[in-house]
């Protein structure tokens, strides 16, 4: 070979190299949620298809690492661990307890939550809503006045306010606190007594509802734990007897009678945006907390004629969905 073709030939592996070197940015993505759970569907299969439509593809263009703790908040930590060590480019959690363990080992590596249900400034998340300040930006329900809005859809449903309330929750769940705090404004404004009812694990629930035999309305939270024991927790509250109102429509689809609470499939789709600004070089610091705007109320009838409940239609003629 001649000495000039050599050094073109030289020249041309040097330009090259580096893209054939070049790693593909990284995702690691953190849930308490079940692993193939159908309501996957409108989480993290909806984020992939955004970042898809935004030229970020899984395994092609982007690797996204994922890591479920199947209801079980104990295995966060641990989880959250690992995706650090997969050493992602930037990270995205789904609810406030996933987000603080992603926050407590990196206050580094960007963090988007997706379906935050608390305040983020009094979760320690962020500076403020509008300028975040750190590495965790994201989206959020609250606050918003939505345990009042549920308690009033019960009181349509019924004809009356509920008298007898109890709200179902996970104590382990890093918004319960200032959930519950809502939850018993609602309540006194409404004229309801309510009585929280904790379930920590699935065998829990059980139990659970023994103690609520009394009640004449149910309300649910919506986290990891309650989410995945969604049907469960939709056929104890058929079999007794109990008008339930949820906060995410995957749990009316799983057989609860009414569901009210912020569209998270539009979260996953701004918060893939969001993942590829940064990836682009925005700084989570500078990206504001987005409140969600769009809400929607599902109603299911066939969950409503087994429990032998009318659904008026003023009620019907406001629902977002209509589950037969």
């Amino acid at each position: 070979m001649r000495r000039r073709d050599f050094l073109a030939l030289l020249g041309a592996a040097a330009v090259s190299a580096p893209a054939h070197a070049q790693r593909r940015p990284r995702l690691g993505y953190l849930s308490g949620g079940l692993q193939g759970d159908p309501n996957s569907a409108n989480t993290i299969e909806v984020l992939k298809a955004s970042l898809a439509e935004l030229g970020l593809r899984a395994g092609e263009t982007i690797e996204i690492g994922e890591r479920w703790a199947d209801g079980d908040a104990a295995r966060l930590p641990r989880l959250a661990r690992e995706l650090l060590d997969l050493r992602p480019d930037i990270l995205a959690s789904t609810g406030a307890t996933e987000t603080r363990a992603l926050h407590a080992i990196t206050k580094t590596v960007p963090i988007v939550f997706l379906q935050l249900a608390t305040d983020p400034v009094g979760q320690g998340l962020v500076e403020r809503i509008a300028r975040p300040g750190g590495n965790v930006t994201g989206f959020m329900q609250a606050p918003q006045p939505l345990w009042s809005k549920r308690i009033g859809f019960l009181a349509e449903l019924l004809g009356r306010p509920p008298r007898r309330l109890a709200w179902l929750c996970n104590p382990g769940n890093a918004s319960t606190e200032a959930s519950w705090v809502d939850a018993k404004d609602a309540a006194a404004r409404a004229g309801s007594a309510i009585v929280r009812v904790d379930v920590n694990i699935p065998a829990d629930i059980d139990r659970a509802f023994d103690s609520m035999k009394d009640r004449d309305g149910l309300l649910v939270q919506f986290d990891f734990l309650t989410a995945t024991e969604k049907d469960k927790v939709a056929a104890l509250a058929a079999r007794g007897r109990l008008p339930a109102i949820y906060e995410n429509r995957s749990q009316a689809l799983a057989g609860g009678l009414m569901s009210y609470g912020g569209d998270l499939r539009e979260n996953f789709r701004q918060g893939a945006a969001y993942i590829e600004r940064i990836l682009k070089g925005a700084r989570p610091a500078e990206l504001p907390v987005i409140q969600a705007s769009r809400f929607e109320l599902v109603v299911n009838l066939g969950a409503a004629r087994a429990l032998g409940i009318a659904v008026p239609s003023a009620l019907l003629s406001q629902a977002d969905e209509v589950i037969e």
